[in-house]
Protein backbone atom coordinates (compact mmCIF):
# COMPACT_ATOMS: atom_id res chain seq x y z
CA UNK A 1 0.00 0.00 0.00
CA UNK A 2 1.30 3.40 -0.93
CA UNK A 3 1.99 5.86 1.84
CA UNK A 4 -0.13 8.52 0.19
CA UNK A 5 -3.17 6.25 -0.19
CA UNK A 6 -2.81 5.13 3.47
CA UNK A 7 -2.92 8.71 4.62
CA UNK A 8 -6.07 9.46 2.64
CA UNK A 9 -7.87 6.37 3.87
CA UNK A 10 -6.94 7.07 7.51
CA UNK A 11 -8.17 10.67 7.35
CA UNK A 12 -11.56 9.53 6.05
CA UNK A 13 -11.97 7.26 9.07
CA UNK A 14 -11.54 10.22 11.58
CA UNK A 15 -14.93 11.73 12.40
CA UNK A 16 -16.10 14.46 14.91
CA UNK A 17 -19.37 14.87 16.85
CA UNK A 18 -22.56 14.94 14.94
CA UNK A 19 -25.02 17.81 15.43
CA UNK A 20 -27.40 15.55 17.37
CA UNK A 21 -24.65 14.41 19.74
CA UNK A 22 -23.55 18.01 20.30
CA UNK A 23 -27.12 19.11 21.11
CA UNK A 24 -27.55 16.23 23.56
CA UNK A 25 -24.28 17.10 25.28
CA UNK A 26 -25.26 20.78 25.53
CA UNK A 27 -28.67 19.88 26.95
CA UNK A 28 -27.18 17.65 29.63
CA UNK A 29 -24.59 20.31 30.47
CA UNK A 30 -27.29 22.98 30.73
CA UNK A 31 -29.27 20.87 33.20
CA UNK A 32 -26.14 20.32 35.29
CA UNK A 33 -25.31 24.03 35.31
CA UNK A 34 -28.89 24.96 36.26
CA UNK A 35 -28.86 22.44 39.10
CA UNK A 36 -25.55 23.65 40.47
CA UNK A 37 -26.69 27.27 40.19
CA UNK A 38 -29.92 26.50 42.05
CA UNK A 39 -27.99 24.77 44.83
CA UNK A 40 -25.66 27.77 45.10
CA UNK A 41 -28.55 30.24 45.28
CA UNK A 42 -30.35 28.10 47.87
CA UNK A 43 -27.23 27.81 50.04
CA UNK A 44 -26.57 31.54 49.73
CA UNK A 45 -30.15 32.38 50.76
CA UNK A 46 -29.96 30.02 53.74
CA UNK A 47 -26.63 31.53 54.78
CA UNK A 48 -27.97 35.10 54.58
CA UNK A 49 -31.11 34.09 56.47
CA UNK A 50 -29.12 32.48 59.28
CA UNK A 51 -26.71 35.42 59.43
CA UNK A 52 -29.63 37.85 59.69
CA UNK A 53 -31.19 35.78 62.46
CA UNK A 54 -27.90 35.73 64.35
CA UNK A 55 -27.55 39.47 63.80
CA UNK A 56 -30.99 40.11 65.25
CA UNK A 57 -30.26 37.90 68.24
CA UNK A 58 -26.97 39.65 68.96
CA UNK A 59 -28.57 43.05 68.44
CA UNK A 60 -31.43 42.06 70.72
CA UNK A 61 -29.08 41.06 73.53
CA UNK A 62 -27.15 44.29 73.07
CA UNK A 63 -30.35 46.36 73.10
CA UNK A 64 -31.52 44.78 76.36
CA UNK A 65 -28.07 45.20 77.93
CA UNK A 66 -27.83 48.89 76.99
CA UNK A 67 -31.33 49.77 78.18
CA UNK A 68 -30.91 47.85 81.43
CA UNK A 69 -27.55 49.51 82.04
CA UNK A 70 -28.92 53.03 81.60
CA UNK A 71 -32.28 52.53 83.33
CA UNK A 72 -30.63 50.88 86.33
CA UNK A 73 -28.84 54.20 86.96
CA UNK A 74 -32.12 56.11 87.29
CA UNK A 75 -32.75 57.28 90.84
CA UNK A 76 -29.24 56.77 92.19
CA UNK A 77 -28.38 59.38 94.83
CA UNK A 78 -25.20 59.79 96.83
CA UNK A 79 -27.41 60.55 99.84
CA UNK A 80 -30.78 58.82 99.43
CA UNK A 81 -32.35 60.92 102.18
CA UNK A 82 -32.19 63.95 99.88
CA UNK A 83 -34.83 63.60 97.12
CA UNK A 84 -34.50 65.05 93.63
CA UNK A 85 -35.86 68.55 93.25
CA UNK A 86 -38.30 69.38 90.47
CA UNK A 87 -36.44 70.41 87.33
CA UNK A 88 -36.95 71.12 83.65
CA UNK A 89 -34.89 72.12 80.65
CA UNK A 90 -31.63 70.42 81.70
CA UNK A 91 -32.07 68.32 78.55
CA UNK A 92 -34.64 69.37 75.97
CA UNK A 93 -37.98 67.67 76.68
CA UNK A 94 -36.98 66.33 80.10
CA UNK A 95 -39.21 67.64 82.90
CA UNK A 96 -39.09 66.00 86.32
CA UNK A 97 -41.54 66.41 89.16
CA UNK A 98 -40.38 66.49 92.78
CA UNK A 99 -38.79 63.20 93.94
CA UNK A 100 -39.01 61.51 90.52
CA UNK A 101 -36.17 59.99 88.54
CA UNK A 102 -38.00 58.92 85.36
CA UNK A 103 -40.01 61.21 83.10
CA UNK A 104 -42.32 59.66 80.51
CA UNK A 105 -41.96 61.82 77.40
CA UNK A 106 -43.87 59.47 75.09
CA UNK A 107 -44.29 55.79 74.24
CA UNK A 108 -40.94 55.90 72.41
CA UNK A 109 -38.99 58.36 74.56
CA UNK A 110 -38.15 58.80 78.23
CA UNK A 111 -35.82 60.78 80.45
CA UNK A 112 -33.90 59.61 83.50
CA UNK A 113 -31.86 61.43 86.11
CA UNK A 114 -29.31 60.19 88.62
CA UNK A 115 -26.34 61.45 90.53
CA UNK A 116 -22.80 60.58 89.52
CA UNK A 117 -21.40 57.85 91.74
CA UNK A 118 -17.70 58.74 91.39
CA UNK A 119 -15.30 60.88 89.39
CA UNK A 120 -14.92 58.14 86.75
CA UNK A 121 -18.65 57.87 86.09
CA UNK A 122 -19.79 58.37 82.49
CA UNK A 123 -23.06 59.24 80.81
CA UNK A 124 -24.72 57.11 78.12
CA UNK A 125 -22.42 58.54 75.46
CA UNK A 126 -19.32 57.33 77.27
CA UNK A 127 -18.02 60.84 77.86
CA UNK A 128 -16.26 61.77 81.07
CA UNK A 129 -17.78 64.11 83.62
CA UNK A 130 -17.02 67.79 83.14
CA UNK A 131 -14.33 69.27 85.36
CA UNK A 132 -16.90 71.26 87.34
CA UNK A 133 -18.77 68.03 88.21
CA UNK A 134 -15.59 66.18 89.12
CA UNK A 135 -14.62 69.02 91.45
CA UNK A 136 -17.87 68.48 93.39
CA UNK A 137 -17.06 64.83 94.09
CA UNK A 138 -14.26 65.25 96.58
CA UNK A 139 -15.20 62.47 98.98
CA UNK A 140 -17.49 59.43 98.81
CA UNK A 141 -19.96 60.46 101.53
CA UNK A 142 -21.64 63.47 103.14
CA UNK A 143 -22.21 65.39 99.94
CA UNK A 144 -24.73 65.63 97.10
CA UNK A 145 -23.10 64.62 93.83
CA UNK A 146 -23.90 66.37 90.52
CA UNK A 147 -27.06 65.24 88.70
CA UNK A 148 -26.90 63.68 85.21
CA UNK A 149 -29.91 63.75 82.88
CA UNK A 150 -30.37 61.51 79.83
CA UNK A 151 -33.04 61.36 77.15
CA UNK A 152 -33.37 57.90 75.57
CA UNK A 153 -35.51 57.87 72.44
CA UNK A 154 -36.22 56.15 69.13
CA UNK A 155 -34.92 57.87 66.01
CA UNK A 156 -37.23 56.75 63.19
CA UNK A 157 -35.04 58.38 60.54
CA UNK A 158 -32.11 56.06 61.29
CA UNK A 159 -33.96 53.17 62.99
CA UNK A 160 -31.84 53.52 66.09
CA UNK A 161 -32.07 54.18 69.81
CA UNK A 162 -30.35 57.43 70.71
CA UNK A 163 -29.27 59.10 73.92
CA UNK A 164 -29.10 62.86 74.46
CA UNK A 165 -27.15 64.50 77.25
CA UNK A 166 -26.73 68.25 77.24
CA UNK A 167 -26.88 69.28 73.60
CA UNK A 168 -25.30 66.12 72.16
CA UNK A 169 -27.14 63.15 70.69
CA UNK A 170 -25.52 59.80 69.95
CA UNK A 171 -26.75 56.46 68.64
CA UNK A 172 -26.70 53.63 71.16
CA UNK A 173 -28.22 50.78 69.12
CA UNK A 174 -28.98 50.55 65.40
CA UNK A 175 -31.32 48.20 63.55
CA UNK A 176 -34.31 49.00 65.78
CA UNK A 177 -37.48 49.50 63.75
CA UNK A 178 -39.65 50.51 66.71
CA UNK A 179 -39.70 50.59 70.49
CA UNK A 180 -42.33 50.98 73.19
CA UNK A 181 -41.86 52.08 76.78
CA UNK A 182 -44.58 51.06 79.25
CA UNK A 183 -44.39 52.82 82.59
CA UNK A 184 -45.37 50.99 85.75
CA UNK A 185 -46.93 53.22 88.41
CA UNK A 186 -48.91 53.00 91.61
CA UNK A 187 -52.01 54.82 92.67
CA UNK A 188 -50.56 58.06 94.03
CA UNK A 189 -48.31 60.88 92.85
CA UNK A 190 -45.03 62.06 94.32
CA UNK A 191 -43.68 58.61 95.15
CA UNK A 192 -45.91 58.11 98.19
CA UNK A 193 -46.89 54.64 97.00
CA UNK A 194 -43.94 52.41 96.21
CA UNK A 195 -45.98 49.81 94.35
CA UNK A 196 -46.78 49.14 90.70
CA UNK A 197 -50.42 48.44 90.01
CA UNK A 198 -50.53 48.99 86.23
CA UNK A 199 -48.45 49.74 83.14
CA UNK A 200 -49.29 52.42 80.59
CA UNK A 201 -47.60 54.65 78.01
CA UNK A 202 -48.85 57.80 79.77
CA UNK A 203 -48.69 57.54 83.59
CA UNK A 204 -49.45 61.23 84.08
CA UNK A 205 -48.42 62.51 87.51
CA UNK A 206 -48.06 59.04 89.03
CA UNK A 207 -44.59 58.12 90.27
CA UNK A 208 -42.93 55.61 87.91
CA UNK A 209 -41.63 52.56 89.75
CA UNK A 210 -40.76 50.36 86.76
CA UNK A 211 -40.16 50.63 83.04
CA UNK A 212 -40.99 47.85 80.59
CA UNK A 213 -39.37 48.19 77.19
CA UNK A 214 -40.21 46.24 74.03
CA UNK A 215 -38.08 46.61 70.89
CA UNK A 216 -38.75 45.49 67.32
CA UNK A 217 -35.45 44.56 65.68
CA UNK A 218 -34.98 44.69 61.93
CA UNK A 219 -32.33 42.82 59.98
CA UNK A 220 -30.44 44.24 57.05
CA UNK A 221 -31.01 42.63 53.66
CA UNK A 222 -33.28 42.79 50.67
CA UNK A 223 -35.60 40.81 48.46
CA UNK A 224 -33.07 37.95 48.09
CA UNK A 225 -33.16 37.24 51.83
CA UNK A 226 -36.71 35.84 52.05
CA UNK A 227 -37.91 33.00 49.86
CA UNK A 228 -41.60 33.50 50.54
CA UNK A 229 -42.35 37.19 49.99
CA UNK A 230 -46.12 36.69 49.99
CA UNK A 231 -46.43 37.23 53.76
CA UNK A 232 -44.68 39.47 56.26
CA UNK A 233 -42.63 38.30 59.22
CA UNK A 234 -44.74 36.80 62.05
CA UNK A 235 -42.92 39.08 64.51
CA UNK A 236 -43.84 42.13 62.44
CA UNK A 237 -47.47 40.98 62.20
CA UNK A 238 -47.52 40.45 65.97
CA UNK A 239 -46.17 43.97 66.50
CA UNK A 240 -48.85 45.45 64.24
CA UNK A 241 -51.53 43.63 66.21
CA UNK A 242 -50.10 44.57 69.59
CA UNK A 243 -49.47 48.26 68.97
CA UNK A 244 -51.84 49.10 66.13
CA UNK A 245 -49.09 49.89 63.61
CA UNK A 246 -49.31 49.06 59.91
CA UNK A 247 -45.75 48.14 59.01
CA UNK A 248 -45.48 46.19 55.73
CA UNK A 249 -42.13 44.63 54.88
CA UNK A 250 -41.65 41.16 53.44
CA UNK A 251 -37.95 41.45 52.65
CA UNK A 252 -36.43 41.46 56.16
CA UNK A 253 -36.39 39.36 59.31
CA UNK A 254 -37.87 40.84 62.48
CA UNK A 255 -37.56 39.90 66.12
CA UNK A 256 -39.13 41.22 69.33
CA UNK A 257 -37.23 41.50 72.61
CA UNK A 258 -38.59 42.69 75.93
CA UNK A 259 -37.31 43.51 79.39
CA UNK A 260 -38.29 45.28 82.62
CA UNK A 261 -36.27 47.38 85.06
CA UNK A 262 -37.41 48.38 88.53
CA UNK A 263 -36.49 51.98 89.31
CA UNK A 264 -34.05 52.50 92.16
CA UNK A 265 -35.54 53.97 95.38
CA UNK A 266 -39.04 53.77 93.89
CA UNK A 267 -39.81 50.21 94.90
CA UNK A 268 -39.93 48.73 98.44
Amino acid sequence: MKPSSFGIKNSRQQRGLSLIELMIAMTIGSFLILGITQIFISNQTSYLFQQSQLGNQENGRFTLAVLEQELSKAGYRSQPRFPFAASSGVVNGCNFAQSTSVSAVSATSLCIQYQASNVLDTACQGTALPATAVAQIIKPYNQVNPVLVENIALDTATNSITCTTGGNTQQLVTGVRDIRFDYGAGDSAGGASKTVTSFSTAPGTLAIGAVRYTALLQSSGGSTLIRDTATISPALANWNTRYGTNYVDNTRIYQIVQGTVMIRNQMP
